[in-house]
C-alpha cells in the first residue's frame, strides 16, 4: 500500500492540515467508542479515509495521537462562550444560566463525556501532561463570578468555597451524561429526552441554590 503525500506548496499545507483534522475527529470517535486501549490506529485511519501510513506521518504513535484527540475535545470546553450581558446578572440568574450552558454542552458533546469518564478510568494519565490548570475556562470564570457577587450582596453564604461549589456544580451536571442510560433502565424513564432534560437542569439549580442561599435573619 502506498503511502499518500501531500502536494507541495500551500496546497499542500491545506491539505495536511485537513487530513491532521479528518484523523483527529476519526480518533475522537473511535476512541470515545471504544477507549485507548481497544482503539486501533487501522480503525481510526479506515474512518478518516486515510492510509495508516499517514497517521503515523502526523502523529507519530497511537499514544500520541490519542493525546492530540484528548486535547481537542478538551478545548471545546475550553472554548465554551458565556455571553457578556450574562455575566451582568445576579447572582442567582447567572447561577442557572451557567448551569443550563454546562448541561447544553454536554448534551452536544457526548464524545467529551465519553472520553472524560475512559481518561478517569485511567487516573488522568493524558490528561496531567496538559497543564490543564493553566487553561483558562470561561464557564470556570463566570462561576467564581457568581459565588463572588452572591457572597458581596449577600445573597449566598460566605463559608462556600469556589473549589467546593465548582465540583458540586460539574457532579450533578456531568454525572447524568456519564449514566443516562443506566439510569434510564435503573428509574425506567426517559432520562434522555428534551423535556426530562429541562427539568433535570431546574432541579440542579434549586439544589444548588438551596445550598449555597445565605439564611435571612429572623424578624424582631
Amino acid at each position: 500500500m502506498n503511502t499518500k503525500t501531500e502536494p507541495k506548496g500551500n496546497k499542500g499545507k491545506r491539505n495536511a492540515q485537513a487530513s491532521k483534522q479528518r484523523l483527529l475527529n476519526a480518533a475522537i470517535e473511535v476512541f470515545a467508542r471504544k477507549g485507548p486501549g481497544a482503539a486501533t490506529v487501522d480503525e481510526i485511519s479506515a474512518l478518516a479515509g486515510l492510509n495508516k501510513r499517514l497517521t503515523y506521518h502526523y502523529f507519530g504513535s497511537k499514544e500520541l495521537l490519542y493525546k492530540a484527540a484528548l486535547y481537542q475535545v478538551y478545548e471545546s470546553f475550553f472554548s465554551l462562550e458565556i455571553e457578556l450581558s450574562a455575566m451582568l446578572l445576579p447572582a442567582d440568574e447567572l447561577l442557572e444560566t451557567l448551569v443550563r450552558r454546562y448541561y447544553r454542552f454536554l448534551d452536544e458533546h457526548p464524545d467529551f463525556v465519553r472520553m472524560l469518564c475512559f481518561e478517569n478510568l485511567n487516573d488522568a494519565q493524558a490528561a496531567r501532561e496538559m497543564n490543564l490548570q493553566d487553561k483558562k475556562a470561561p464557564i470556570i470564570t463566570a462561576l467564581r463570578l457568581a459565588q463572588q457577587v452572591g457572597q458581596d450582596a449577600k445573597r449566598f453564604r460566605n463559608d462556600i468555597d469556589v473549589a467546593d461549589l465548582l465540583i458540586s456544580i460539574f457532579s450533578l451536571c456531568f454525572f447524568y451524561f456519564s449514566n443516562r442510560y443506566t439510569m434510564c433502565q435503573l428509574l425506567e424513564n426517559n432520562t434522555t429526552s428534551l423535556s426530562n432534560l429541562d427539568k433535570r437542569i431546574k432541579n440542579v439549580v434549586a439544589l444548588l441554590l438551596y445550598g449555597i442561599t445565605a439564611e435571612k435573619p429572623d424578624s424582631q
